[in-house]
């Protein structure tokens, strides 16, 4: 390997695939896919922690994979992870900051820092609420100047509208310390996949005028509206492709990984799907006796639960618009934007449009302007990677996002982070 790259290994912990990639990273910015891979996520069950020697299986597993495809050379990495907990809120706060009583003093870099800081300390110790991302809205000097970047302006006081995508319970903590475990430390980058993904898939236009991004999972699908730069509105719909799955399992009398076969090789969610006459052979429920149905009619199957997700999608549009009369006008131009695994559905924009009556398009990290990954044109072209690949995007890229540090990461050896995982720990030079 060239010296002077900077590598990251970025996981995405989903409810049924668990994704990797490793991006090296040039001094001149240019970054370059290195390896990536998938595995069957062991040990989750809906989101939530079941079974942690089986998760760090799982993990082992993807990164021996990644190992393998890099020449089993151990450089040093950062790691960055996002997972799905399903149960993400946005609020929104107001914080004011007395500078000088006296005279206008100039802001500095360090006392904003400092300010968000606090805010997401103090807010962390409130109940089991946990602060995952934090966006300026505006920055006010003395109740009446609002500015894009206060810091080298004079002022007595400042007022920041900040926003927050928080979640409430402990399986946060469930998963911050498993990969504490894993890592030997707690300094590693944690994101929620769906941000991830939307960072990942969604243009700045699009961000700024309002846009519905929708993540549809495996076991749930997540949805966040985005409005001026910012998530304004996020939703947990408990719909995904495993109900498909299921559905079709259950009206074939077939077993569900047979049922996932069918849907992936030959499913449409259309009620008029191409070659609709065309007969599928599959085996039953004793993995012998052979059955076959046609394709209109596995495609009906399918329709039927894409019809019901796509009127819970609509539902919490129409719900976000008539408790924010600011949007009843414009309402939501950017339309809906699907990433995530779900959304290779064949069919799935025609139908979306049809039942949204909005415009509807596939996102993944090659429709986006974000910076161009070299030699990653399967995986930036592939929605199931979308999460993994927005975790690459740093919060200077993000228009309103807040930094709160520039204090460099120690990176790990891929090695003996394999090591780690069954064998106690970490080294102590590590």
């Amino acid at each position: 390997m060239a010296r002077g790259k900077d590598y990251t290994v970025s996981l995405d912990v989903g409810t049924n695939t668990l994704k990797g990639v490793v991006v090296s990273s040039e001094q001149t910015g240019e970054m370059t896919l290195e390896a990536y891979g998938s595995v069957k996520t062991v040990g989750l069950d809906k989101g939530e922690v079941k079974d942690a020697v089986a998760l760090k299986q799982s993990i082992q597993k993807l990164i021996e994979d990644l190992t393998g495809q890099m020449g089993k050379k151990d450089v040093e990495a950062d790691f960055k992870i996002s997972f799905t907990d399903g149960d993400y809120s946005v609020f929104s706060e107001n914080i004011e900051e007395v500078l000088s009583e006296d005279k206008q003093v100039m802001v500095k870099e360090q006392t904003i820092v400092g300010l968000m800081s606090r805010l997401k300390a103090e807010k962390m110790k409130t109940g089991n609420t946990n602060i995952h991302r934090s966006y300026i809205r505006k920055y006010i000097l003395d109740d009446d100047k609002v500015v894009f970047n206060p810091v080298e302006m004079y002022a007595k006081k400042l007022n920041v509208e900040m926003v927050f995508v928080s979640s409430e319970g402990k399986s946060v903590e469930i998963f911050r310390r498993l990969f504490e475990e894993l890592f030997g430390r707690g300094d590693f980058f944690i994101s929620p996949a769906l941000i991830s993904a939307s960072e990942a898939v969604l243009t700045d236009t699009e961000k700024q005028h309002g846009v519905v991004s929708v993540v549809l999972g495996h076991s749930f699908s997540e949805m966040v509206i985005y409005r001026e730069n910012l998530p304004v509105y996020i939703s947990r719909i408990p719909l995904g492709i495993r109900h498909i799955v299921l559905d079709i399992a259950r009206v074939l009398g077939t077993s569900v990984d047979e049922a996932e076969r069918l849907l992936v090789n030959y499913g449409h969610c259309s009620m008029f799907p191409p070659d609709a006459e065309d007969v599928v052979e599959y085996f039953g429920l004793d993995e012998r006796t052979r059955k076959n149905v046609s394709v209109r009619r596995l495609s009906t199957v399918i329709y039927a639960r894409v019809k019901e997700l796509l009127n819970k999608i609509r539902k919490e549009i129409q719900l976000f618009v008539i408790n924010n009369p600011e949007y009843s006008e414009e309402r939501i131009p950017g339309g809906v934007v699907f990433t995530g695994g779900g959304s290779k559905l064949r069919g799935l924009t025609d139908v979306g449009v049809e039942s949204l009556k909005m415009p509807v398009r596939i996102g993944t990290y090659e429709t986006s302007f974000n910076r161009r990954i070299e030699n990653s044109h399967d995986v930036a072209n592939d929605p199931i990677f979308s999460s993994c690949l927005g975790n690459l995007v740093s919060p200077e890229e993000i228009q309103g996002e807040a930094v709160e540090s520039v204090v460099e990461r120690p990176k790990k050896g891929f090695a003996s982070f394999i090591r780690s995982l069954f064998f106690g720990g970490v080294d102590d030079e590590l």
